[in-house]
């Protein structure tokens, strides 16, 4: 993909590298390295613009593929039910009660084995 100026996201990449170096220079003048910062901020703006249209272009790409797959990965409803039965149920010995209340300490069941 390319910007308004048809700048690609490693031109624009390999422009800000090439700002960097420059404001590294210690003989740059402080209106040259605002300029160049200037610039950068432009560029920074318009590589988001580009990775977010190859993002957008990647993801149009693959919404074919996952239809054309069906709902093969989907669960049944038989088995979707099977696992929200689990959710909230008391924890078996051993386990660490995870849905205790804020503020409150978990509690846990250990079998003394002495």
């Amino acid at each position: 993909m390319a910007d308004e100026q048809g700048r690609t996201f490693e031109d624009v990449h390999g422009r800000l590298a090439d700002i960097v170096d420059a404001v590294s220079d210690a003989d740059i003048s402080l209106d040259d390295a605002l300029k160049l910062y200037e610039e950068a901020v432009k560029l920074g703006l318009s590589a988001c613009d580009l990775s977010e249209q190859d993002l957008d272009a990647f993801m149009a790409a693959e919404e074919p593929e996952a239809e054309e797959a069906g709902d093969a990965a989907a669960p049944t409803d038989e088995e979707a039910a099977a696992q929200t039965a689990d959710v909230g149920t008391a924890p078996a010995e051993g386990d660490v009660d995870c849905l205790s209340a804020p503020g409150e300490a978990p509690s846990v069941d250990v079998a003394n084995e002495a």
